[in-house]
Order: C-alpha cells, then sequence, then structure tokens
C-alpha cells in the first residue's frame, strides 16, 4: 500500500549522528523547507519528501493517516537513514506523529511547527463546513482561500503557487486527517495519541495561547513560542533552526557546535 515518494537528499555534516527529515503540510511541498535548509544543513543531512499526491509523488490509493506515514517510514528504510530526527509542518505533524509513535525505534525525535493536531473539539462544526466546501467546490481553490485566512502564505519556491498538490489529494487529505479513523486532530483525540508518547518531542506554535493549550495534552514536551504566522519556517527561519538546535540532546549538540 505504501507509495514510493519523490525525495530530496542534502549534504550535512558527516559525522552527525542523525539525519533529518523534514515533512511539510496539506497541499504544499517539499521547496516548503527551502528557508531553513541552510541553517539546518549545518547541522545534520537532510531528506525532504513530497507526501503521497503532492510535489512531485505519484498518487495512492487513499489518503489515510496510517499510510501517509508508512510511505515516509519506507524512504527512511530504503535509504537506510537510521534513526532520524523528523521536522514537520502543520497537517504534516499527523504524519511525523503517526510515525513516531509508529516505530520509536526509528526516530531519535520530533519536531512540529504550529501543527494541525490538537483543535478544539468545539472547532469540529467549522472543519466540518471546510470539508463540504472540498467536496462540492475546487478543492485547489478552497485551500488557497483556507491558507489567506493564516497568511501571509508564502508562494511555494520555483512554483509560484501556494499550492502543490493533485485536487483530489487536497480534498481526501483533508478529510482524512479530519475525520478518518485514525485521526488525532481534535484535542479529545490527540490527548490520547499523546499519552505516554515514546520519542521527545518539540512544538513551536505561533502564539501564547496555542501553546497554552497544547500543554494540556502535550505532557512532557517542550512547547515553545515562536514569531510570525502559520509559516514561521519562512517568516523566521533563523528562530525556527535556533530552537531545534537548542532541542538536541548534549551529544546532538556538541556535533553541531563542533561544526
Amino acid at each position: 500500500m505504501t507509495v514510493e515518494l519523490a525525495f530530496e537528499q542534502l549534504p550535512g555534516p558527516e559525522e552527525a549522528p542523525f539525519v533529518f527529515v523534514l515533512v511539510h503540510g496539506w497541499a504544499r511541498s517539499r521547496s516548503d523547507w527551502h528557508p531553513v535548509l541552510p541553517g539546518l544543513q549545518r547541522i545534520a543531512p537532510v531528506v525532504l519528501v513530497d507526501l503521497r499526491g503532492h510535489g512531485e509523488s505519484g498518487p495512492g490509493p487513499d489518503m489515510r493517516l496510517p499510510h501517509l506515514a508508512a510511505d515516509v517510514r519506507a524512504l527512511v528504510d530504503r535509504l537506510g537513514l537510521g534513526r532520524v530526527v523528523l521536522v514537520a509542518h502543520s497537517a504534516g505533524s499527523e504524519v511525523a506523529a503517526f510515525l513516531a509513535r509508529q516505530a520509536p525505534e526509528s526516530v531519535a525525535r520530533l519536531v512540529v511547527i504550529d501543527p494541525a493536531f490538537g483543535l478544539p473539539d468545539n472547532d469540529r462544526a467549522r472543519i466540518e463546513a471546510i470539508a463540504e466546501r472540498l467536496r462540492r467546490e475546487d478543492p485547489v481553490a478552497v485551500a488557497r482561500e483556507h491558507f489567506a485566512d493564516h497568511g501571509p502564505c508564502p508562494v511555494l519556491p520555483g512554483t509560484g503557487d501556494q499550492v502543490a498538490a493533485a485536487p483530489e489529494a487536497v480534498r481526501d487529505l483533508f478529510i482524512e486527517f479530519a475525520f478518518g479513523a485514525e485521526a488525532l486532530h481534535f484535542r479529545s483525540q490527540a490527548k490520547q495519541f499523546f499519552a505516554d508518547f515514546p520519542v521527545p518531542l518539540l512544538a513551536i506554535y505561533r502564539n501564547d495561547e496555542r501553546a497554552r493549550l497544547a500543554r494540556e495534552f502535550l505532557s512532557g514536551a517542550t512547547v515553545k513560542v515562536l514569531p510570525g504566522g502559520h509559516w514561521t519556517h519562512h517568516e523566521h527561519p533563523g528562530d525556527v533552526v535556533a530552537a531545534i538546535a537548542e532541542f538536541l540532546s548534549p551529544a546532538e549538540k556538541k556535533e553541531a557546535h563542533h561544526d
């Protein structure tokens, strides 16, 4: 059931004890990470992936969360990356978290940037309304409008567009991640999912209110607020890289400092 993902492998210090694997958000692509690449590559090698139906990756039979996580796991195994540090944005955070829960032996640490999981349960009606629009209207146009509400949404480098996914992937990922059997989109689901989470977790949020709510279900995680909006890795890439470097274990910090 796995899809062979399009990816990009970038060099970093050869002595680095891990590899970063970067997972983009809903309707985006691996080019979404370009602003933070120089900083991350000073710490460790980097692998960027396009989720199924996004960027240059082919479609899959469905957009269920476990299957997207299995795609990324299959790539990690195929490339022989060993234990990785997953860095994910928005809905990509759900993919990365599911993979970390599924295969903690393969994930040293997890970093999520303004993750989509853990929305208030009373926000369900708003999400259902967006899902219904995605079913009835052009999903790409609906995604662009949704991004504008979280703006400013950066154009993806090399594309001239904010969206880099097939219309059916845009529609199905949103619906599956919000309402699928394995969803962790809403707070009650996330609280159960993250109980006794097996991997050290850094969660970066765009404001104090979202961070405060996250601390209620991310027990034991490091929760940090950075300036900017939903795409803080575009607006403040240096701050994002610094937060990630600070989160690394003492041994990993030593390697990064040595470089």
